[in-house]
């Protein structure tokens, strides 16, 4: 039942062979890096729908997304403290932009006008 629905023990490595598992444990375990994309047009700032967002990692893609119908997107599941990122954003008739992020603790890099 636990594999077949994701279940996880905590601190596994402790060797206590607890009765209690978890699901989305990875939520309270793991990090993340969010932000929330947006573009001003004829002098007013909007949300960006659709746009590509790319998290790169010693230069090679690691994972990829696109931004909600409120300009947010997020990457989950990372490994604390596991150092330097960078996010790309694409979206149509606007400049690629790129930003870097450095994880410890999960990161919110805010707003990011493009």
């Amino acid at each position: 039942m636990a594999g077949e629905q994701g279940l996880e023990r905590m601190k596994p490595e402790f060797g206590t062979r607890p009765r209690v598992w978890y699901r989305n444990l990875w939520r309270y375990s793991k990090c993340f890096i969010g932000g929330s994309v947006s573009a001003e047009q004829g002098g007013v700032v909007d949300c960006v729908e659709g746009a590509k967002v790319r998290l790169m990692k010693d230069g090679r893609a690691v994972a990829e997304t696109t931004s909600d119908n409120y300009g947010d997107f997020k990457f989950d599941k990372l490994d604390e403290n596991s150092g330097a990122y960078a996010v790309e954003i694409e979206a149509p008739g606007r400049a690629k932009k790129t930003i870097e992020a450095r994880l410890g603790e999960s990161v919110n890099l805010r707003e990011i006008r493009l």
